[in-house]
């Protein structure tokens, strides 16, 4: 399952090395960055996040910041990001208690911070999921004009020929430009759609049969064959916890 970590931290170079340890634990993960409160918030609302690492201070000129915790305390009014794993980093020792006791932190890692340390609550945190909501829409751009199609439709996305081709549950076929597996997997708000080779994602709803040794997936309803990339079997095995 495809997971998706925000990071706020003001600071660019540290921001870089905390994605850098995140896709080492995981580098099929989608990292958001932000360096202050109303970016992280906006990301937050607009996507799914399975895990957060948070800055206390992430305003260096404001005696006694701690907009970090402000952030967490909005986020834990949200139902959805209630038991979501939040990860502190930060210089502050006397922050501890109330990070752990009040707003249920996974872990708190005071700076300079270990690598290692870092990368074992990454995997602990990225070990749960937030719930994505299946019944999402996606909208596709072709001409300048906007097509909304439901998740739910998706059967299956594949890249070819310089084109993206959307196969829906009803049996038909929808083209558009052609964008990345990554770009869509980072725009589109669900857990049901996985990648599976290099130019193609499965809604995996719709699997009638995984067949890991010849390397293929088999769609309900149109009994396409789908294949799995070498590199991505690994992948395919996680989704179903094999």
């Amino acid at each position: 399952m495809k997971k998706s970590v925000l990071i706020v931290e003001d600071d660019e170079v540290q921001q870089k090395l905390l994605k850098k340890l995140v896709l080492e634990v995981n580098g099929c993960a989608a990292v958001y960055t932000a360096g202050s409160l109303n970016p992280a918030y906006k990301i937050l609302l607009e996507k799914t996040i399975d895990a957060f690492l948070v800055d206390i201070i992430l305003d260096t000129k404001k005696p006694g910041d701690t907009s970090g915790i402000r952030l967490v305390e909005k986020i834990r009014t949200i139902p959805k990001y209630m038991f979501t794993p939040v990860l502190f980093i930060s210089a502050l020792e006397d922050a501890t208690k109330y990070t752990y006791t009040d707003l249920n932190c996974l872990g708190y890692v005071e700076k300079p911070f270990s690598l290692e340390r870092v990368k074992k609550l990454v995997e602990k945190a990225l070990y749960f999921s937030t719930y994505k909501e299946n019944d999402a829409s996606y909208c596709f751009r072709k001409e300048g004009i906007l097509y909304p199609v439901k998740v739910r439709d998706i059967l299956y996305m594949s890249n070819a020929n310089h084109q993206l081709n959307v196969y829906l549950t009803n049996g038909s076929r929808m083209t558009f430009p052609y964008k990345t597996c990554r770009q869509l997997l980072e725009e589109v708000d669900t857990n049901c759609l996985f990648q599976c080779n290099r130019g193609t994602i499965i809604n995996k709803d719709y699997i009638l049969n995984l067949d890991v040794r010849n390397r293929y997936i088999t769609m309900k309803g149109t009994m396409d064959k789908v294949e799995i990339g070498i590199t991505f079997r690994k992948n395919v095995l996680a989704e179903y916890g094999l």
